[in-house]
């Protein structure tokens, strides 16, 4: 067989999307582990893999966003010759740089795979079919091959050291639960209210004995600052404080993570954390928690899943969920652990 010396993965824009598909990178460097892989993703996935070892080119694809750009991003890749192409994104690309292999890249998933993560892994398969070596006899939910801290995620030691700094300036206690809360979504209507956050934060604070840790991207510090407004105990913030990386590392460490159905949520699973998922109008079993412990809060009303950006109606589907079932799971999993 030729030997594969090149390989192409074109993968999401957004950081929730890219952590799903971070299965695929792990499994493609793991099948071939001397390849020159090449990596393009979004500006905003962009931060999430700057430095990864794994990868030896990453592409801003946001930078090529424009007629002329996407047609000089094409020729570049051209001039590569991957030897693999993977494409997560449904772009023309690989008609320009597998045309005879076109139709492994218009095939759809069975609707029988449902969440995102395996579906990208299903695509992997497809696509390129040698990495079945790597992922053969594995069932969907099952971790492929992993970095060297036990997920598919890359974090450097940098990363672990600004979060040990952070962690000895706020006093945290390793003798306590650490519990990150994360209240935020890039849309709105997939935020749970702050003040049920901050009721959960308080009791898991007073009856758990919990540190808690409120984590989420800059863009996000008004939704954080109206939670902490609403507590009654003291926590802490680590927004602004943390890059995309640096967040993971606190996730991982966290002996639980309560979150919205965002970016955070993801992470979690990625390093097997027991997770609390609260969602409303988008579809869990799509994009839900896959941590071997986990719970998910939801409402089963006629209109949710919507997978809707407006409401038609009084955001029900959140504001039914009740702050003493969201703590109860949490409380649940805390008392599970070890």
């Amino acid at each position: 067989m030729r030997a594969v010396d090149r390989i192409v993965i074109i993968g999401p824009s957004n950081i929730g999307d890219a952590i799903l598909a971070s299965d695929v990178v792990a499994s493609v460097r793991h099948r071939y582990p001397d390849a020159h892989l090449t990596l393009v993703v979004g500006e905003r996935s962009h931060a999430l893999f700057a430095g990864d070892p794994r990868i030896q080119t990453l592409v801003d694809a946001d930078a090529f966003d424009s007629f002329l750009g996407r047609v000089k991003l094409a020729f570049d890749l051209w001039r590569y010759q991957p030897h693999v192409v993977v494409d997560l994104r449904h772009t023309l690309y690989p008609l320009l740089l597998k045309p005879l292999a076109m139709w492994r890249y218009l095939l759809q998933p069975p609707k029988t795979v449902i969440h995102v993560r395996d579906r990208h892994l299903w695509k992997l398969r497809v696509q390129a079919p040698p990495v079945k070596k790597v992922l053969a006899g594995q069932a969907p939910g099952v971790q492929p091959p992993s970095a060297a801290n036990g997920s598919a995620l890359w974090l450097s030691a940098k990363d672990a050291a600004q979060v040990d700094q952070l962690c000895r300036r706020w006093g945290l206690a390793e003798a306590r639960p650490l519990v990150v809360i994360c209240p935020g979504a890039r849309s709105h209507i997939k935020r749970w209210m702050a003040e049920g956050f901050a009721r959960v934060a308080d009791r898991l604070i007073s009856e758990s004995h919990a540190q808690v840790v409120f984590s989420g991207e800059p863009a996000e510090e008004e939704v954080v600052e109206e939670v902490l407004g609403l507590m009654h105990e003291s926590a802490h913030s680590a927004v602004g404080l943390t890059t995309i990386r640096q967040a993971a590392v606190l996730i991982q460490r966290a002996a639980l993570v309560i979150t919205n159905d965002s970016a955070s949520l993801h992470m979690a699973s990625a390093f097997r954390v027991p997770t609390v998922a609260i969602f409303g109008p988008t579809d869990a079993d799509r994009y839900g928690p896959t941590s071997p412990r986990r719970r998910t809060i939801r409402r089963q009303l006629f209109c949710a899943p919507c997978e809707q950006a407006l409401c038609r109606f009084s955001h029900e589907c959140m504001r039914f969920i009740p702050a003493d079932e969201v703590y109860e799971a949490a409380r649940e999993l805390l008392d599970a652990r070890g």
